[in-house]
């Protein structure tokens, strides 16, 4: 891994004395005393004198190296102008993110693109100005120029690229057209994109062939980098298959599809997010679960990451079948058409056990329906006296199909420490911050909620969890100078308190700071000391795979 830039300056000596310290590779805790010195470390002797440094008492508190958030999309908010939109996610021990998840990435795509507007118009597009560029070179000079907040890694998505080419079109890219989608990507891989990440429930991923899937795949697997993907489908019936009750659970068809994909072509996969959404998927779990199982014992190299919320933010418009996304936004408006979506979402929300209160429209994205931000489609549906379907119809036609919405009812909050103890399973936030509107919880308290749920219930041991957090995700995604406390490595350290870590958010707070997390170091630079988050420094780095 290379660093950018490598002028980076930190701030004096400080000598963590005290603690308990949790290395990240999952061995036993041991007491001790950290050392940060320019911005590295070095565990200290119990009795060593460190002249002309700061010594910080952390006694009774955990030392643990900063935790790596493996599913972010914080890139675009990276180039923005409000940096301050990162406090959030350093306040709760993040000092590096993965990024460029789920298709979307703000480089990687054709230079003079007709169809730019669609990428700077992305889910994205109020975290930052104009995108004047097209590469990974030059997003990563823009980060450079501006200076970040935590440590950023970023995948190339696939759904930039294929935007660039051909827009949202539905039909199948010609073959020049493949193979420049394929040179770009492969671009933004040799100049450091830590590999490519697939959206294959959002346009235009969602349009993409399997022959399409399986170049893209190998050609990550010839760059010995990781895929992602945020799957066709997470219930049991979705809209991106065909509407077939009887059929296999299309969630389950969907993990199959890519463990398939794995073994034919030998790519490390993550799977986005693995979710269950709706009352009557829960009970594919333990199927998902064994399909994973058998693939890893094939020696498929998969894992998957997850969230610690039964809830998450999406766009509105990933409700709407493929042949919907496909003619819109005319189709909206053609009778015919929307009298067989009503009837489809009608079975479909019975068949996956949701309805139209598990939907929070988050922020409409348009002026009509602002004062119902916050309420669900049956709320708005009573307020303005419609059905919640046609509430649903208008407010995508109102907001270019950009409303964004809370979507409820992702797993049975019980199910998530079972999930935890996964040896597959890694953690992240999947969050950004909304300029208006209702905020995801997951921005302010995913890490913590962790910890609490693994203290609570003892579904992981304090060792295990770090480890989870920061050793193997670091080791998952090639960040090969962070994610434990070594000698020599980057300073990124997390010092909470076990006993106290908390989330505070709430249905009526979602921005609550947790409880817990006394002091956060990236780059051995102070950016949280005792839970106050005002002015923090710009101290991250642009990280780049090796070549």
């Amino acid at each position: 891994m290379t660093q950018l830039p490598d002028n980076h300056s930190t701030s004096g000596n400080r000598l963590l004395q005290g603690g308990l310290i949790v290395d990240g590779t999952g061995n036993p805790a041991f007491p001790g005393n950290l050392l940060i010195r320019n911005g590295q470390l070095q565990i200290m002797a119990p009795e060593a004198k460190i002249p002309n440094a700061d010594v910080i008492d952390c006694r009774g508190k955990v030392i643990a190296p900063g935790f790596i958030d493996v599913h972010s999309h914080m890139d675009y908010f990276a180039i923005g102008d409000a940096p301050e939109q990162f406090d959030p996610f350093v306040a709760q021990g993040i000092t590096s993110m993965v990024v460029g998840n789920c298709g979307f990435s703000p480089f990687g795509f054709k230079c003079d693109s007709p169809h730019h507007h669609l990428i700077e118009n992305s889910l994205f597009k109020a975290g930052h100005g104009a995108i004047d560029w097209s590469s990974f070179t030059g997003y990563r000079q823009q980060l450079q120029d501006r200076g970040i907040r935590p440590n950023v890694l970023s995948l190339v998505g696939h759904g930039a690229c294929r935007t660039s080419l051909s827009g949202f079109s539905a039909t199948p890219l010609p073959d020049s057209d493949h193979q420049q989608m394929l040179g770009l990507l492969d671009e933004a891989m040799e100049q450091g994109a830590a590999g490519v990440s697939l959206g294959l429930q959002y346009k235009p991923g969602v349009f993409a062939s399997r022959q399409e899937l399986i170049d893209v795949a190998r050609l990550v697997q010839h760059r010995d980098r990781i895929l992602t993907v945020h799957a066709k489908a997470y219930s049991v019936l979705s809209g991106t298959y065909p509407m077939n009750p009887l059929g296999k659970a299309h969630n389950l068809r969907a993990i199959d599809e890519m463990l398939d994909l794995a073994r034919e072509t030998g790519v490390k996969l993550q799977f986005s997010h693995l979710i269950f959404v709706g009352k009557k998927t829960w009970p594919t779990l333990h199927q998902a679960l064994d399909k994973f199982d058998r693939a890893i014992a094939d020696g498929v190299d998969v894992k998957f990451d997850m969230f610690p919320y039964p809830f998450g933010a999406t766009l509105l418009n990933t409700l709407l079948p493929e042949w919907v996304m496909s003619g819109m936004p005319d189709i909206l408006h053609q009778r015919l058409p929307m009298l067989r979506l009503r009837l489809e979402a009608l079975l479909g929300f019975r068949a996956v056990g949701l309805d139209y209160a598990c939907i929070q429209i988050s922020e409409p994205g348009c002026q009509q329906y602002q004062r119902y931000t916050g309420l669900s489609l049956a709320q708005i549906a009573r307020k303005v006296g419609r059905s919640p379907f046609a509430v649903m119809l208008d407010l995508l036609d109102k907001s270019n199909a950009e409303a964004r919405m809370i979507m409820h009812r992702y797993y049975d909050p019980e199910v998530i420490p079972h999930l935890m103890q996964h040896p597959a399973a890694m953690f992240m936030t999947d969050s950004w911050p909304e300029p208006s509107g209702i905020e995801n919880a997951a921005s302010f308290g995913s890490f913590p909620r962790f910890l609490q749920i693994a203290r609570n219930t003892g579904c992981l041991s304090l060792e295990d969890i770090i480890a989870r957090m920061t050793g193997d995700a670091a080791k998952r995604f090639g960040f090969t100078d962070r994610g434990l406390i070594k000698d020599g490595l980057h300073a990124d350290i997390c010092v909470f308190d076990w006993h106290k870590i908390q989330d505070n958010s709430s249905a009526s707070n979602s921005t609550a700071a947790p409880t817990g997390i006394e002091q956060v170091y990236i780059n051995g630079v102070p950016v949280v000391t005792n839970s106050t988050r005002k002015n923090v420094p710009l101290s991250g780095e642009f990280l780049v795979a090796n070549h």
